[in-house]
């Protein structure tokens, strides 16, 4: 009898030694930050769907009360925190019933304040960028950040590119929302919109993945669906009709060689490249071609 109560005991502790210790919430937070702030380098590729589709209530011609617009941006980038410099190229494809399919090139470059820019073949610089730009550039930094403000569920392991991570739900305050938001909407602007009533009524979905040995963040995924009025748009109702926009986007962010060798160059024809706020005031220096009344 003795035997098996040793061999049992025995059998127990081996198998409490297999069984794996999760974090807490609060403690994964601290640890991706805490890596986070040591990160070097870094590589991300960025996947993203986006379908939009405008109703305009107020038309009477069927034909032009509904348009549709379907856009993917495919990219790739890498970042050397330590050189302060930046790459990125992007893909992105938009195409609807009347415009047909246009598709557009980028390509950055950001080292130190400069930001060179080449957008369908041509380049422009700007020099001068605030220091929280380049803040904005580390993707992997403000990821964390939105992290750490959000409320985050552990649900489970799973491997992204072989390695271990923990697979997180992440729920966001309004403030942290509203970011997201302002990242998905890409150029429309936010500002006067009805965030309150958007954060209420829309549908997140964000997930992310987190290193079991980096603690540092390998995918980030976020769904979300909203459906927009003219009200909380804040357009005008007299004047634009009355206006619903239904949104869908999916995001899927990759990160991947963490702290490997990276050496970012900026091209020569980007560093002769005009300066855009150099253009940008000698067109408004250009006599208008309007008749000046007498």
């Amino acid at each position: 009898m003795k035997k098996i109560l040793l061999l049992l005991a025995l059998v127990i502790v081996a198998f409490s030694g297999c069984v794996e210790e999760k974090p807490s919430p609060e403690e994964l937070k601290t640890m991706m930050i805490e890596s986070v702030e040591k990160v070097e380098t870094v590589a991300v590729a960025v996947d993203s769907d986006q379908t939009i589709k405008v109703v305009n209530h107020s038309e009477t011609n069927r034909t032009l009360r509904t348009m549709s617009f379907e856009t993917k941006s495919v990219g790739e980038g890498e970042l050397n925190v330590t050189a302060r410099a930046m790459k990125m190229t992007m893909t992105t494809t938009t195409s609807s019933e009347d415009m047909g399919e246009v598709v557009q090139e980028m390509e950055m470059y950001m080292q130190g304040d400069t930001m060179y820019t080449k957008i369908d073949g041509n380049w422009t610089k700007l020099p001068g960028m605030p220091e929280d730009m380049w803040d904005q550039q580390n993707q992997v930094k403000t990821q964390a950040e939105l992290l750490n403000a959000s409320e985050i569920k552990l649900e489970g392991s799973e491997k992204i590119n072989g390695e271990d991570a923990y697979k997180v739900k992440v729920v966001p305050d309004m403030e942290t929302f509203t970011m997201i938001l302002n990242q998905q909407m890409g150029s429309m602007p936010i500002q006067n919109m009805d965030i309150t009533e958007i954060f209420n009524d829309s549908e997140m979905e964000w997930t992310t993945w987190i290193s079991k040995e980096s603690h540092l963040p390998l995918k980030n995924l976020v769904a979300m669906e909203l459906t927009l009025t003219s009200d909380m748009m804040g357009l005008p109702v007299g004047e634009m009709g009355d206006v619903e926009m239904e949104i869908k986007s999916d995001s899927t962010v990759i990160y991947s060689n963490y702290n490997e060798p990276v050496v970012i160059v900026v091209p020569e024809e980007a560093k002769n490249a005009p300066n855009w706020l150099d253009m940008l005031l000698g067109m408004m220096a250009q006599p208008s071609d309007m008749p000046t009344a007498k």
